[in-house]
């Protein structure tokens, strides 16, 4: 929740925003939706880089980020009114039709439910409180972005783009209370870069809505819209990066376009590698059309700004990592554990058809055995076992039933599957061939990479995004058939398609977990902490229990001993007043403190790792199963 009246210093990266939009309109057409694709990737690009900067100085603090958003700020700003005194123009707006008003109406609601509960909630993604937010509050507390001891290593291993935008929002506002809104307004980035796609498919205004209303009430992307995780995120970059390369069929690339994809491209490596697997079938589209019509410089410069950009802004997180662990990628097993050891088509071909049947779950069981049953048929028929270790992730087996709406596993059957009939059909029309392989490229390389696992679905979005557009283009062009008849059969079936989808968006949001607006467990019913232990509420209390035992005595060095992927963030929110001394470390050339230079041990998990590491005469207090407190000798 927010808490204060300096959550309002947030307001000055939108002020840029608003401003940079301004400042980076088109010359040659009024396009409002390139203006803002083409400010966000410069605001976002240069947050990242500042803090990469600001890092190489130890001056991860405060008042130097308030300092230069008052400066970016004041500079979008006269940018800005020299835009508009050199070319001042009169915003005009459509007149939408009764179908365009309904679905701008269905996910204007949508969209302001998302808002009011990224607002009321308290971060509590599990992977955020274990690493995404844990290692930002290291950042601040250590004032660089340097490699620290810890456990949990992918704190260290896995790129910082999302968490380096937070670290801005961290630093202007002392809190957490906006940033459950980064993703929520990717959602909405995600859904102009859509629309702006279909657009250039050859869709109508009808058609450019249909697009955004499939991306944006996919259960996936509702449910991390209010979240802190990062892959709507990068969704939203890769989507821009995908409207940026479509530009290159009708006209040159010119210098404000090839700066933003590059932008695009290294905000997406800089943010999570799922991105990337999306990324490069849209780089390879975008060359293409610079060599089909002869731009050689073009493609030159624009290869060049990718490359540098992407080694600007992902560069400095992967040295950190080779610093570590002999390699940018991290450690061998922690590599295969993620990503398929087998790339041979027929095993690529069983884990694609895994990824697509997740995503198609649905609440009637006989639809999900249905598909499973053909999937598992094929993998026997091409010789694949469907669980086969080189293509699937520890812990999980195929088939999955979890339909449920969840951050972590809600499936998005309708959505899904009109990105897949759209993108078979855009195969088969000749103005959409090119941007349907670019598609099919992104399915097919995120199949040869990411492991089947339960939690794929979410890793999926991205090549879900760019496969968005062409789905609203056919839904389009199936209202707009000749045959009167004809025509009003399939109207009805388009709507009563994306009614269904949009219901399931509701529910996403209504329902969902491990935030929801109503029922047992809402956000207006839970307070701050049991918001955000929503995902493992048997440890609030012992966690809580910890925390005022540490204050009650008094400790102001706290040793904190950590089991597995169990959660930094909470303790490092609420005792942010002590020094917390991480005691066991994971991290080559990052060794762990001495026990002995602490007041007090917080240990959460199995009591192995406390008994081993805190002397045997201090006073323990096991509080629960969990967590254990332990203090020197008086």
């Amino acid at each position: 929740m927010i808490p204060n009246a300096r959550v309002l210093l947030a307001l000055l990266p939108l002020v840029t925003l608003a401003f940079a939009a301004v400042a980076l309109r088109p010359r040659a057409t009024a396009d409002r939706s390139l203006a803002v694709i083409r400010a966000s990737v410069a605001v976002a690009s240069c947050a990242v880089l500042c803090a990469e900067l600001f890092s190489l100085f130890d001056w991860v603090s405060p008042v130097p980020f308030l300092l230069v958003w008052l400066l970016a700020a004041l500079g979008s700003g006269y940018l800005a009114w020299r835009s508009i005194v050199a070319r001042p123009t009169k915003p005009t707006w459509p007149r939408l039709t009764v179908p365009e008003w309904t679905v701008a109406i269905v996910l204007g609601l949508l969209v302001l439910s998302e808002l009011v509960l990224a607002v009321a909630s308290s971060p509590n993604n599990f992977d955020s409180n274990s690493y995404h937010l844990a290692k930002i509050e290291h950042w601040v507390a250590d004032h660089n972005l340097g490699n620290f001891p810890t456990v949990q290593t992918q704190q260290i291993i896995l790129v910082p783009g999302a968490e380096l935008l937070l670290l801005h929002l961290r630093l202007l506002t002392g809190t957490d209370g906006t940033f459950n809104l980064l993703q929520w307004a990717a959602g909405l980035l995600g859904a102009l870069a859509v629309a702006r796609c279909a657009r250039q498919l050859g869709a109508g205004r009808l058609g450019q809505w249909l697009a955004a209303a499939v991306f944006l009430t996919a259960p996936a992307i509702t449910l991390e819209s209010t979240s802190t995780q990062n892959d709507l995120i990068v969704t939203a970059w890769v989507v821009c990066a995908a409207t940026l390369a479509l530009d290159a069929r009708e006209q040159p690339a010119g210098w404000a376009n090839t700066l933003t994809l590059a932008g695009a491209a290294g905000l997406i490596m800089v943010t999570k590698s799922t991105g990337v697997m999306a990324l490069l079938p849209v780089l390879a589209y975008w060359a293409f059309q610079q060599i089909r019509r002869k731009r050689t410089m073009p493609l030159v410069y624009g290869a060049v700004a990718v490359a540098l950009a992407c080694a600007a802004m992902a560069g400095p997180s992967l040295l950190r990592v080779q610093e570590a662990f002999g390699s940018p990628f991290g450690p061998p097993g922690y590599r295969e554990a993620l990503s398929t050891t087998r790339h041979d088509p027929p095993a690529v071909l069983v884990n694609g058809l895994r990824l697509g049947a997740s995503t198609l779950l649905s609440p009637v069981e006989a639809v999900n055995e249905a598909i499973s049953r053909t999937v598992v048929g094929v993998a026997d028929a091409v010789g694949v076992d469907p669980n086969d270790p080189g293509i699937t992730q520890w812990r999980s087996i195929f088939p999955g039933d979890r339909w449920k709406p969840d951050e972590d596993r809600s499936p998005y059957p309708v959505q899904s599957g009109l990105v897949l009939l759209a993108t078979a059909l855009g195969l088969a029309w000749r103005r959409t061939r090119g941007y349907a392989l670019l598609v099919l490229g992104a399915l097919l390389t995120t199949a040869a990479i990411v492991k089947w696992q339960y939690w794929g679905n979410r890793l999926i979005l991205p090549a879900f995004g760019v496969g968005a557009p062409l789905a609203g283009y056919v839904l389009e062009r199936a209202v707009q058939v000749d045959r009167a008849w004809l025509r009003r059969s399939l109207a009805a079936l388009v709507a009563v398609i994306m009614l269904a989808g949009a219901a399931h968006g509701y529910v996403a949001v209504f329902y969902g977990q491990p935030r929801r607006l109503i029922g047992q467990g809402s956000v207006f019913e839970l307070d701050d902490w049991q918001e955000r232990f929503a995902r493992m509420p048997d440890q609030a209390t012992g966690y809580r229990t910890a925390i005022d035992e540490v204050r009650a005595a008094g400790a102001q060095r706290v040793g904190l001993v950590l089991d597995g992927d169990l959660w930094e963030y909470p303790l490092q929110i609420e005792l942010r007043d002590r020094e917390l001394v991480e005691l066991q470390s994971n991290v080559p050339g990052q060794p762990p403190g001495d026990v002995t230079s602490v007041d007090a041990v917080i240990c959460v998990g199995g009591q192995e790792p406390c008994r081993r590491i805190v002397p045997t005469d201090w006073q323990y207090h096991r509080i629960d199963q969990y967590v254990t407190t332990a203090f020197p000798p008086r």
